[in-house]
């Protein structure tokens, strides 16, 4: 097209040239200009013709072998978008796996101590039951030891508000009450009544105590 253009701007040219000529009187043939500017038309035609399919042709291998770079590239930027995308795929499963991994590591800890600490608290609270136990035992062995030692104090204030009697060196018992000796035997009248455990008869008899079968110079049965 720039070809065609070109020639025509020639052949407009000449012929402007001749027609100038002309009017100015210059005496030469108009036809002889006008086949001459014919020729010289046709001549950059051709020229034209045969420098164009050469400059289509490069114009074509140029615009083909860019689009040819161009799709290697295309492909080329395929190809490592899909690499890195792999890649970063791949990474972030292994960092997934891992971060799995470390939340059943963490998990299995918490499990361990959870359990630990379980353990701890069953042991602890089975010895706190067992101290609970034994101190409700020796409390409930003191409240018993407290209840005898009230209930021989009982006796022993009783024993006490029970007096007895002296005449003629003899110490005479009062009614339901007996003098136990050592032998574990009881009278009702001694001599030395200090030698003796001053009792109700049935505490002597609750204890074992049996009554004298006979006296003598010291007890009487």
């Amino acid at each position: 097209m720039f070809f065609i253009s070109l020639i025509a701007i020639v052949y407009f040219a000449i012929r402007w040239i001749i027609n100038h000529f002309i009017k100015n009187g210059v005496n030469k043939p108009y036809k002889k200009y006008t086949f001459i500017s014919l020729i010289a038309a046709v001549l950059f035609l051709t020229v034209g013709n045969i420098a164009s399919p050469t400059h289509r042709s490069s114009a074509d291998q140029t615009s083909t072998s860019s689009r040819i770079s161009s799709k290697h590239k295309k492909k080329n930027t395929s190809s490592e978008s899909k690499r890195k995308a792999s890649i970063s795929k791949a990474n972030s499963i292994k960092e997934k796996e891992s971060s799995e991994s470390i939340a059943a590591s963490k998990s299995e800890s918490k499990e361990d101590s959870e359990s630990i600490a379980s353990s701890e608290s069953e042991s602890s609270k089975k010895q706190s039951e067992a101290e609970s136990s034994s101190i409700a035992k020796a409390s409930s062995e003191s409240l018993v030891a407290s209840s005898s030692s009230a209930k021989k104090a009982s006796e022993t204030s009783k024993t006490d508000n029970a007096s007895y009697t002296q005449n003629g060196g003899w110490t005479t018992a009062a009614s339901g009450m007996v003098f136990v000796s050592d032998s574990n035997k009881y009278y009702t009248s001694v001599k030395n009544p200090g030698n003796y455990q001053y009792m109700t008869q049935s505490a002597a008899d609750n204890s074992g105590a049996k009554p004298a079968p006979r006296g003598n110079q010291y007890a009487r049965p």
